[in-house]
């Protein structure tokens, strides 16, 4: 049974990410989007955590139980106007598009302050296997498209240049498990980056 294992496994990674994002983002009032929000329980944490934070999620694939307001998403344009929101959230989900170029543009435009990237890096074949492997066992079954897109360090900060975002702040590596467990699973793949406008 994959999914339960999955769920109870999905615990120490929203902690890391929860820690990370707190980091990087101000205190106070944000209105956030969160792109590819899935069923919601990552922006409801971050949420019980920071009160004073307004998440609102879209999604490509709505669940009809996600913990959160969303909105059906084309996987192309999101359904705001520019600068709809203080922060965008881009948790997991650039992996799973072919042009993420395109999306964080998108990002970018619904923005006022800020563009959080929460994702992956694939600096060797062995990270690549390894990631796609992760990414079938936390995703298959679900309707989650499955490109296996993971990137270099060196092509995720073209990505940021061409979308016109510049990194401000980054947290690498975030580490989900103790010991030999999180040395193979963690290794260096995880970050998380706080993009802001260029210009």
């Amino acid at each position: 049974m994959i999914r339960p294992l999955i769920t109870w496994t999905d615990q120490p990674r929203q902690n890391g990410i929860i820690a990370a994002i707190t980091q990087v983002l101000d205190q106070g009032p944000l209105s956030i989007l969160d792109m590819g929000c899935g069923h919601g329980q990552l922006a409801m944490r971050l949420k019980q955590g920071n009160p004073d934070w307004d998440i609102t999620g879209v999604d490509v694939v709505v669940q009809p139980d996600c913990a959160i307001p969303v909105s059906a998403y084309d996987g192309t344009t999101i359904p705001f106007p520019d600068q709809s929101f203080d922060v965008v959230l881009c948790v997991d989900m650039l992996h799973h598009t072919d042009d993420p170029t395109a999306i964080l543009k998108e990002a970018g435009r619904v923005a006022r302050k800020s563009v959080i990237v929460k994702d992956h890096i694939a600096d060797s074949w062995w990270d690549h296997r390894m990631l796609t492997f992760l990414d079938w066992m936390g995703n298959a079954g679900t309707g989650v498209p499955l490109p296996y897109n993971f990137l270099s360090s060196k092509q995720w900060q073209s990505i940021f240049e061409r979308s016109g975002l510049r990194e401000s702040a980054m947290v690498h590596p975030l580490r989900y498990w103790p010991g030999l467990v999180g040395h193979v699973i963690d290794r260096q793949f995880h970050f998380v980056s706080k993009l802001a406008k260029q210009g």
